[in-house]
């Protein structure tokens, strides 16, 4: 209401400008228009444009201040709702830059993470904040309370974390459990945990048990099931059977990503439905449409008036007696 309310307001304190104004010129109508005393017949259509432009552009600007200043709407909880945090938990370990991975298995099971982490991330949105846990003989936090997707992606893209941690082997249990340790501390049901390995551990320590912040946790396996690599003295795969006991464990959904994705709709509420673009123009583009249209129209009703709006030209005559005089005056000048 508040932009309607003043583009009512200017058009009216307009219009009673515009009208004593054209009584004034009534006053000195033969000065300014010749014998006639009147312009031509389209100019009593001035004063009122005049007004509807300023109104117009009025209410142009209130509308975009209002849209600028409106508080933000962030759904049911509002403002104060709750973020979500999807953490990440890597398996960084040596076994992950075996090449057997994707549906050609000519991907490290590592560049195979980094498709399956983007995936999910083209995917998500919404009042989200990002995590990334990585782990190979200790688990480490990486990047945690990010707004930035692209902060995700740089852990994925190369960065070196395993050069952080002593050499050593792997237990995939324990470095489960200490990841959940660095997210037990969020409130209650805001965390997805996704974890990400290849399931090739050395033990596995007993699971504890799903911290509260923790509303849901996905296992994806990434490597071949069936066919692996040796490593360090043993064979590598995606060892499936010890996914689906901490999946068990962890009250966990266990998916085998080396071939396909998650499935959207295995995220569930993390996925925001982005409603189809409106036809038409919006509101702020009609505001800004108002007010370019009203000033060129403003901008131009002067020019118009000047060549349009009467048949009568005035100018200054130059005085006849003058010039003689001035004429003498140079000529005596040259003679001397």
């Amino acid at each position: 209401m508040v932009p309607i309310v003043s583009a009512l307001a200017i058009f009216l304190l307009t219009s009673v400008a515009e009208w004593l104004h054209v009584r004034r010129i009534r006053a000195v109508g033969r000065l300014a228009f010749g014998p006639s005393g009147r312009a031509h017949g389209w100019t009593g259509v001035v004063s009122w444009l005049r007004a509807l432009c300023l109104a117009a552009f009025t209410w142009g600007l209130a509308t975009l201040m209002m849209l600028e200043y409106a508080p933000a709407d962030t759904g049911k909880g509002g403002a104060d709702k709750e973020a979500t945090r999807v953490i990440f938990v890597a398996d960084l370990s040596p076994s992950m830059y075996l090449v057997d991975a994707g549906k050609e298995g000519t991907q490290t099971r590592h560049a195979r993470m980094k498709d399956v982490v983007d995936a999910i991330l083209q995917r998500v949105s919404g009042n989200l904040r990002f995590g990334v846990i990585a782990f190979y003989t200790e688990s480490l936090p990486v990047v945690m309370e990010a707004r930035d997707p692209e902060l995700v992606r740089n852990v994925f893209n190369g960065l070196p974390v395993s050069y952080t941690m002593p050499l050593g082997q792997t237990n995939l249990g324990k470095a489960v459990n200490d990841a959940l340790k660095h997210v037990a501390d969020y409130p209650e049901g805001s965390t997805r945990v996704v974890i990400l390995t290849d399931g090739d551990s050395v033990g596995l320590e007993p699971i504890a048990v799903r911290p509260k912040s923790v509303k849901e946790i996905f296992i994806l396996g990434i490597g071949n099931v069936h066919k692996g690599s040796f490593i360090d003295g043993h064979l590598s795969r995606q060892e499936v059977d010890t996914l689906r006991l901490v999946s068990t464990d962890l009250m966990a959904t266990y998916m085998d990503v080396n071939e396909k994705h998650l499935p959207t709709n295995a995220l569930g509420d993390l996925v925001v439905t982005i409603a189809p673009p409106s036809r038409g123009l919006s509101l702020s583009e009609w505001a800004v449409l108002a007010m370019v249209l009203s000033a060129l129209i403003y901008a131009l009703i002067p020019v118009a008036l000047e060549y349009f709006g009467s048949d009568w030209k005035v100018s200054r005559a130059e005085r006849e007696d003058a010039r003689p005089a001035k004429r003498a005056k140079e000529g005596a000048l040259v003679t001397r």
